[in-house]
């Protein structure tokens, strides 16, 4: 390939439309990038004779595209500027990927590169990095309808349709690239026609979604920002003040993950405190049979179960755990009506953040207040109360195969609690929140999620959004009737190994009928 200006036109418009066709940047961008963003690439990428060229440029470009993506990574306020090393090495990473797969295109069959491409992604959640962020298939979710075809075969179902849509576009095979297009949108139809009516129609629960607005230096101290902290008496009466001010009865609370800071058990609040803040807000009439001696401290798991009481509600809220030297991000489940507190511990922890691999690493992370490190949970779980429910927190509801475990554990209902505050003013949220809404509709049930600074929202078992503060500054309790309507989905039966054994069917067939032709080949067949 020469140098041309229409050429370097194609190259920019290509990126662009790939690097802005996600529902976070560009929802009206999202179905071109799932049809031709690829498409044009290739066009480029296919002149270039099989060589290291190809590669490098097909790198080069994926890892801009990244580059754009990954941008909340940008945010150093909290992180510092070790988290840029991180940002370069991930989009560097996921762009060799693609210029492996790139390399191949005109050499094997379209079935197999988009084959390739899935076990490709498939294989970071376990041998790669680890990093669920931006499979291609999240391009077919701006909309509701052909998001709804992540039903079937999950996200890396979707992944694989956007590849295979963009090589039946490059290679101008125009009925079946229209049809493969069409699928999703045609689909999603008949899918919500299916359910649509019956959600509409079912039982409902009244949730009420706390979000804190507060940013990590106003919940914990943090070296250059002592005077944004807040102590922690102090959020628990904002916390409380929050929820007084909703105006109607509420099946369950929901607070974010480290929805205050200190451990779940421990007495730090002395007791005359604590029964002030409560008088203060509800009367002393009202706190007179929440059972505390004035003279003892009390614990956060003490906010918690008084707010069960105070409310007549059961209470989910986000604390640190100590357990025989370890400790967890943990999950609290309150029944205002039982004395028993169940607990989820997290299971997949954030590299830096949660745990380090290095015992190296800890004094970077100390300068910007990181001292403990979690232990990681050990199963999903789901609980009782008026609809069986299972919690995750923040980065797990990422991992389909890990919200799956709850649904076929019988959750109705996902709960997550989430802090993604670490990166403020960033498109971290959001993106956050597209992802989270795919595991509604992998596994055919409605979903909540707390945030300390959003998105906070309720979707249906289809993944339409109930409601939501998108606000991150936004401090604020979402009130939302959650229709309890779930169903069985083709996900929720094989989970992540259908699309991956269908994968490796179609790259066995290709290798056993000669598909593969690894002989010089400029131009698509």
């Amino acid at each position: 390939m020469t140098f041309s200006w229409k050429a370097a036109g194609i190259f920019v418009l290509s990126w662009l439309i790939v690097a802005l066709g996600q529902p976070a940047w560009s929802p009206w961008l999202a179905p071109i990038a799932a049809c031709i963003g690829y498409a044009l690439f290739w066009k480029l990428a296919a002149e270039i004779p099989f060589s290291k060229k190809r590669f490098w440029t097909a790198t080069g470009w994926f890892s801009a595209v990244q580059l754009i993506q990954l941008s909340w990574m940008t945010s150093v306020e909290f992180q510092g500027f070790y988290i840029l090393l991180v940002y370069f090495a991930v989009a560097f990473w996921l762009g060799l990927q693609f210029g492996l797969v790139t390399l191949f295109i005109d050499k094997i069959p379209m079935v197999a590169t988009a084959a390739c491409w899935t076990l490709l992604e498939w294989a970071r959640l376990y041998v790669l990095c680890g990093f669920t962020w931006n499979p291609v298939g999240l391009s077919l979710s701006a909309f509701a309808m052909p998001m709804q075809a992540a039903s079937i075969f999950g996200i890396l179902g979707l992944s694989f349709l956007v590849i295979l849509t963009n090589l039946a576009f490059w290679k101008k095979r125009r009925g079946v690239a229209v049809s493969l297009a069409l699928f999703p949108y045609v689909f999603g139809i008949i899918h919500t026609a299916l359910h649509a009516e019956k959600i509409d129609q079912s039982q409902t629960m009244t949730i009420g979604l706390v979000q804190t607005g507060l940013l990590p230096s106003q919940k914990i101290p943090i070296d250059g920002f002592s005077k944004d902290f807040i102590p922690p008496a102090q959020q628990w009466h904002r916390i409380i003040n929050l929820l007084k001010d909703t105006k109607e009865p509420m099946d369950l609370v929901v607070l974010p993950e480290f929805s205050v800071p200190l451990s779940a058990n421990y007495d730090a609040y002395p007791g005359s405190v604590v029964r002030f803040i409560l008088e203060d807000v509800f009367g002393e009439e009202a706190v007179k049979n929440i059972g505390m001696n004035q003279k003892t401290k009390v614990s956060n798991q003490f906010w918690v179960r008084s707010i069960g009481k105070l409310f007549k509600t059961d209470v989910i809220a986000g604390l640190e755990a100590e357990d025989e030297g370890h400790h967890f991000s943990s999950a609290f489940y309150c029944q205002h009506d039982h004395d028993k507190v169940h607990r989820y511990d997290k299971q997949i922890l954030l590299p830096l953040a949660e745990y380090v691999p290095f015992e190296w690493v800890k004094s970077l992370t100390r300068a910007y207040g990181i001292s403990e490190f979690f232990t990681h949970g050990k199963e999903s779980k789901v609980f009782g109360g008026k609809v069986p429910l299972s919690m995750s927190i923040c980065y797990e509801e990422t991992f389909s195969h890990l919200m799956r475990q709850s649904r076929q554990k019988g959750a109705n209902l996902f709960v997550n609690l989430t802090n993604d505050n670490w990166y403020p003013n960033s498109r971290l949220p959001q993106q956050h929140f597209d992802h989270a809404r795919l595991r509604a509709i992998e596994n055919g049930v409605p979903m909540v999620r707390a945030c300390n600074t959003g998105v906070t929202a309720a979707v249906d078992s289809l993944g339409r959004i109930i409601g939501q503060i998108v606000d991150e500054k936004t401090a604020g309790v979402l009130v939302a009737k959650v229709p309890l309507y779930h169903y069985s989905t083709l996900y929720s039966l094989w989970g992540d190994w259908g699309i991956v054994l269908l994968s490796s069917f179609f790259l066995l067939i290709c290798f056993y009928s000669g598909g593969f032709r690894l002989k010089r080949c400029s131009h698509p067949s």
